[in-house]
């Protein structure tokens, strides 16, 4: 059993084996249903015993929640259908499933299914996250350790619908986090004590079942096979970057193995993202496909991506960035969130000599910019133009990119990873700001996209007019992407026929 930490924002009960009570009735308690062995657990527990938790004995208290985000494993939700949700109609419990219902937060979210006797996990609501994804040509993305597609895809889902449900009432939020994630709800804690005093009122008390019992994850593997017969898989997406925590590698092979079909998906993707940004891997500084070809036994799921590679519609994408100088320490302390009137040390650091001959004066430092007072510009923010300019099959289009480079003198240069060859009209130099032009083959799917203002920069920055390649369609208009407040906007599925309609 995992030692007991030394001090947590919320209180452990008594070391006893079997505490009789770990939580007073508390009105309505949201469990956060994701799945797996944790959350699966937990909803075993209250079924069990609720007044330990401080349920209601008939459960009528308690709200299942669960986010989809369509791209969960096949033998999850067939595990879940088969022994978790006979539980659930037995004791009558309220299963709610919901989903974005688009690509952005002004689309609101969807409920897909409301009811005390589900017959089903959906597989997937109106749009995945595999196909925003796909549209934007890249893959999860990890910000500081941030799992930024469960943000969009889980809790924005999760925080609307629990907006829209209980308006200003507050409840329980339950969260699976076992023993040996102390740390992972000790932030959780944090934050939502922050957004209770931000919003003047306590919007919901998170609750850890888990972490109470002092049951680490093994303890929780062993107590869902103890009670439901068979042992349950990690339940994460397909092309999780973190599928080396969720699983261990040879387990994530092995499922990748059982379903070559959804691996070949996930290499495409993978595919796509690196020709677009050969950085842009799935686990940063390795690819999956690398990592495949180092057991034999992944051979039949490297000729299922090779397939599906021949058989998908192509396109020749040109590919143009700019890459920013950073903002310095003095930019930030002198001119806050915002810098409306730069200055040459705005973008490049004062250097220790500069310092020392050019004190500030008033509220800014005043220096001429002589040459000896300017550092190295370090690297800012990234602004990417994706134009789709041919579409066809594999074969013509890796020619086109061939001959593209050999007619202009262009280098033609193969990704160091990802081996895809790209014909680069433009490359970056030292130091920032700097530009990158070049086209590319890959899957077609990728939507074109670029900022408002990215024409100008790159004419600013380059000196160029434009693409190189005439595109083939115009961009798409500009849509409204974040919830500008108000009353969260929820649209309720209907399902006739077998046929769910979602308006």
């Amino acid at each position: 059993m995992p030692a007991l930490a030394p001090s947590t924002l919320f209180d452990l009960p008594d070391t006893s084996p079997d505490p009789a009570v770990f939580a007073a009735p508390s009105g309505i308690t949201v469990l956060s249903y994701g799945l797996g062995a944790d959350s699966t657990a937990i909803l075993l527990k209250f079924l069990a015993h609720p007044e330990r938790y401080g349920l209601a004995p008939d459960l009528s208290d308690l709200v299942v929640v669960h986010a989809v985000t369509g791209d969960e494993w096949p033998d999850s939700l067939d595990y879940v259908d088969r022994l978790v949700l006979p539980r659930l109609r037995r004791a009558g419990v309220r299963l709610v499933q919901i989903a974005r219902a688009g690509r952005h937060d002004a689309d609101g979210v969807v409920v897909l299914d409301d009811s005390r006797s589900p017959r089903a996990i959906f597989q997937q609501g109106p749009m995945r996250l595999s196909d925003e994804l796909r549209e934007a040509g890249t893959v999860p993305q990890i910000a500081s350790g941030r799992r930024t597609c469960s943000l969009r895809w889980k809790g924005f889902c999760l925080d609307q619908w629990a907006a829209a449900e209980f308006g200003g009432a507050s409840f329980r939020r339950v969260i699976g986090y076992h023993y040996g994630e102390l740390g992972r709800a000790e932030k959780d804690t944090r934050i939502q004590r922050l957004l209770n005093a931000e919003a003047g009122r306590t919007i919901c008390e998170p609750f850890y079942p888990l972490i109470l019992a002092r049951q680490g994850r093994q303890e929780v593997e062993d107590y869902v096979l103890e009670h439901l017969g068979e042992p349950i898989r990690k339940s994460y997406c397909a092309m999780c970057p973190f599928s080396g925590v969720c699983a261990s590698r040879s387990a994530h092979e092995q499922r990748l193995r059982e379903h070559p079909h959804i691996a070949a998906d996930v290499l495409r993707m993978e595919h796509v993202s690196m020709a677009l940004n050969e950085r842009s891997s799935l686990y940063g500084s390795a690819s999956l496909y690398r990592r495949l070809t180092e057991d034999g036994r992944n051979r039949p799921v490297l000729r299922a991506f090779e397939e599906s590679l021949d058989q998908a519609p192509y396109a020749i994408y040109e590919v143009r960035r700019i890459f920013f100088a950073a903002r310095t320490a003095d930019c930030r302390e002198h001119h806050g969130r915002s810098c409306r009137s730069a200055k040459w040390w705005c973008r490049r650091p004062r250097t220790e000599q500069c310092r020392a001959d050019h004190p500030d004066a008033g509220f800014e430092p005043w220096c001429p910019g002589a040459a000896g007072c300017r550092g190295a510009a370090a690297k800012g923010t990234a602004w990417r133009s994706v134009r789709t300019v041919w579409e066809g099959g594999r074969s013509t289009a890796e020619h086109m990119v061939r001959e593209f480079a050999r007619e202009h003198r262009f280098p033609l240069r193969r990704g160091e990873m990802s081996e895809i060859e790209r014909a680069h009209y433009l490359a970056t130099a030292d130091g920032y700001p700097a530009a990158a032009g070049y086209v590319v083959a890959a899957p077609a799917g990728v939507r074109d996209k670029q900022r408002q203002n990215f024409e100008a920069a790159w004419t600013r920055h380059t000196g160029e007019i434009g693409s190189r390649w005439t595109p083939l369609r115009e961009l798409p208009p500009q849509e409204a992407r974040r919830f500008t407040g108000g009353k969260p906007l929820i649209r309720q599925a209907r399902t006739l026929g077998g046929v769910t309609f979602i308006p």
